[in-house]
């Protein structure tokens, strides 16, 4: 089982590489839709290198924090072009702001996001990095020193579970967005791994990747809503201060909307005591 896994790790891995590249080299993409995919991919990737992590191999080490410096240099990126989005959709139709106002502010955004683009993604040569990094992983993967075994395959599937119920069991009333932006990367951490592991149980893993799936695109929208929120505060877009507060109540209200969805479903998801989840897991992975 060790080896047929450790196989479906490795090629995994060189598929999100393949995809990366891809986006990175087409020539028929906008950039925006190009840094999501890649972001989409730098993720699913670090998430499966953490099957790694008891094997203490430094070049999956080094791989991993390469690829989590690439993904943050490109979140700026995401943000701008989600932040443009969300105004477009929700903003420009206020009837309480002044249209001429709203326009401007809307070009201001528009502005920002091709910035980046042309300073961060093109002008750097971004791309060029990132196909060289992968480019060597993808050698680095065709002989590594030794791939998990079941054991540490199972260890980080059951980490990333109780980190997510011990996050979620802290989180205050209020459920502050930055706390909520820390739960959403570990349930997207446990998502791709349970995508990962579906061969080993297809029912119960595809019914929590496609809970996991819902889950993640409610916590998505209320993190875009929290850094759309600060952007208004921040960036000048030319509202006065009565302005600001209309449109922060605004996705206030949102906010209430999109948690409204998301908290009965990660109080479902998490309601399995951890010992039991474990249990379970011991069971799949034929460790009793």
């Amino acid at each position: 089982m060790t080896q047929d896994a450790g196989n479906r790790l490795i090629s995994a891995i060189q598929k999100q590489n393949e995809k990366t590249i891809y986006f990175c080299t087409a020539k028929n993409i906008s950039p925006n839709i190009a840094v999501h995919e890649i972001r989409k991919s730098f993720k699913r990737i670090r998430a499966l290198l953490h099957f790694f992590d008891e094997t203490n191999e430094t070049g999956i080490t080094f791989f991993k924090i390469r690829v989590k410096v690439f993904g943050r240099e490109l979140s700026l990126l995401r943000e701008s072009f989600v932040n443009l989005q969300l105004f477009e959709r929700e903003m420009l139709g206020n009837k309480l702001i002044a249209e001429q106002n709203l326009k401007k502010a809307r070009e201001q955004l528009a502005d920002k996001n091709q910035g980046l683009i042309q300073d961060i993604f093109v002008a750097s040569r971004r791309c060029e990095g990132i196909n060289q990094l992968l480019a060597d992983f993808n050698l680095y993967l065709g002989s590594p020193d030794k791939l998990p075994s079941k054991m540490q395959l199972f260890q980080p599937v059951v980490l990333a579970y109780e980190k997510c119920c011990t996050m979620y069991s802290e989180l205050s009333a209020v459920q502050p967005p930055g706390e909520m932006h820390e739960l959403r990367k570990k349930m997207k951490r446990l998502w791709y791994q349970f995508d990962f592991l579906r061969f080993m149980h297809p029912r119960f893993f595809r019914l929590k990747t496609d809970k996991l799936n819902h889950i993640s695109e409610y916590m998505g929208e209320d993190h875009d809503l929290h850094i759309f929120r600060e952007e208004l505060q921040t960036a000048e877009l030319g509202f006065d201060s009565e302005e600001i507060q209309i449109l922060e109540n605004q996705i206030l209200h949102l906010r209430e909307l999109v948690l409204v969805k998301l908290n009965p479903r990660l109080s479902q998801f998490l309601q399995e005591p951890q010992e039991a989840f474990e249990n379970k897991m011991r069971k799949i992975f034929k460790l009793e």
